[in-house]
């Protein structure tokens, strides 16, 4: 009776697992980025753009339409996430190689277009659609900052009234989120998470010069972008560092916006880089901890882009279009005033993020991709690599792409694990990343919202990269 009742539990498991698939991944080893176990020689069925089952390979049942992956040797992991880009304006050459590079989903930050959220909700219906082969794609609408705005196309508000209201117009016309900015006064920032709450709408962004980061976190703005939290919350000496930010603001209207008003911003944060305070930053990255904000370091972008260094090296200006390579080479001629701020501090900031990891603090991974010297998903692979610089382990690193920025943007039961039920983006790597955080360089194939691109495939994306943006460039 024993031996029937097996064999019918065998027979059911199979039949279980006996359903319609078009795709089926063969024999990988499975990495379970939440806990860091390897699964091994598991079948991942695929119907439409959902994982419909998972299981030994024995076990699972590959149906005769579907088609085949072999998976043996490689690990399977979830998609990856950039979690700060700018792309809108150049999703022409910026796509492909997201794909390429097994990045399934990106959070926009900011786009130059005129009606920058009327761009995105276009450019989100055509990836929903196909029409657009590309990542998921979150964006905000246009930046909220004070009045002068840094960037053009912000929308700048002065009082809570105006700030209330801007968050009203987002929400309405289908904003992911908020983005703040810099110059915003206390009144309004405070204004807007206020009301964001109220709406049930994310603030991410900046944390603006004049606020603290511990009253930010409290008020819930959901990210810090380029560990500009800690930056201040280390600080001594801050609030004297805020007066002179007012004055700097006084004398804004008089400067050009670059290189004047930008060299004069970077010399402030360089100045609260140096008043740096280990205690301070403790007490900040544990406020973050306690309150849930999540940081967003960009540390390959935050310091030390090397300009000179990425003009020479063939394998990053290779993928670039040929009018993005002159461009970039132009930039590259001249003085990196930026870099010659912040590149002496870097070995700081790499230090703050350390903080951050120690005090438990949530860290996504973004590249601020969009920015000269950034190369669209391949800056993520270097950006994965300084995390593990700043104390990471490969396992978190990868959590910091896959679990945590779904988790963090709302999205756990859809993306993040390689689970029943799943969208269905996925990357085989040839390599354990858990073994070396690089080994997410060495993509065998990746599955984007259930297609599947082959090795074949993707360096068909990468070839090309060359082509036209028009189209996005004359819808700016």
């Amino acid at each position: 009776m024993k031996t029937l009742l097996s064999t019918l539990c065998l027979l059911l498991g199979a039949y279980a697992h006996t359903q319609p698939a078009d795709l089926a991944i063969r024999g990988a080893s499975i990495v379970d980025v939440t806990d860091g176990s390897i699964i091994y020689d598991q079948t991942v069925l695929i119907e439409g753009n959902r994982i419909v089952a998972i299981g030994t390979t024995d076990a699972v049942r590959v149906p005769d339409e579907a088609e085949v992956l072999e998976a043996a040797g490689g690990y399977l992991i979830p998609g990856l996430w950039d979690a700060h880009v700018h792309s809108a304006g150049s999703v022409g050459w910026h796509f492909r190689l997201y794909v390429a590079h097994g990045i399934t989903s990106v959070r926009n930050m900011h786009s130059g277009a005129e009606n920058p959220l009327e761009l995105v909700l276009s450019i989100k219906r055509r990836v929903r659609t196909g029409e657009l082969l590309g990542p998921r794609f979150l964006a905000n609408g246009s930046i909220v900052d004070g009045d002068p705005p840094v960037w053009p196309g912000s929308v700048a508000v002065r009082n809570a009234a105006a700030a209330s209201a801007v968050v009203d117009r987002l929400a309405d016309d289908g904003a992911d989120f908020i983005k703040v900015y810099d110059r915003l006064t206390s009144e309004a920032y405070f204004a807007i998470l206020k009301r964001a709450k109220q709406r049930g709408i994310p603030v991410d962004g900046h944390l603006p010069f004049l606020i603290r980061p511990e009253e930010a976190a409290a008020a819930g703005q959901r990210t810090f972008e380029h560990a500009s939290g800690i930056t201040m919350g280390c600080a001594s000496g801050a609030d004297a560092l805020r007066a002179d930010y007012v004055r700097y603001l006084e004398r804004v209207p008089e400067m050009a916006p670059y290189p004047e008003q930008m060299v004069e911003f970077f010399r402030l944060v360089r100045r609260a880089i140096n008043a740096r305070d280990p205690e301070l930053c403790r007490q900040a990255a544990r406020s973050f901890h306690e309150y849930g904000v999540a940081t967003v370091p960009t540390l390959v972008a935050n310091a030390g882009s090397d300009p000179q260094g990425f003009v020479a090296d063939a394998e990053r200006m290779d993928l670039l279009p040929h009018s993005v390579r002159e461009e970039w080479r132009a930039i590259a001629e001249g003085p990196d005033l930026i870099g010659e701020l912040l590149g002496p501090v870097n070995a700081l900031i790499v230090e703050n993020v350390r903080v951050l990891h120690d005090e438990g603090a949530v860290i996504l991974a973004g590249t601020d991709v969009g920015n000269p010297f950034l190369v669209p998903g391949l800056s993520l692979h270097r950006e994965l690599e300084r995390l593990t610089e700043a104390g990471l382990s490969p396992l978190e690193a990868l959590q910091a792409a896959t679990l945590l920025p779904a988790r963090v943007f709302g999205l756990e039961d859809s993306l993040g694990t390689v689970a029943v039920g799943k969208l269905a983006d996925l990357v085989l790597l040839e390599a354990n990343p858990l073994e070396a955080i690089a080994n997410t360089r060495r993509i065998r194939a990746v599955v984007t919202n259930g297609r599947l691109f082959r090795r074949a495939d993707l360096d068909r994306l990468l070839a090309a990269a060359e082509e036209s943006n028009q189209q996005i460039e004359k819808q700016e």
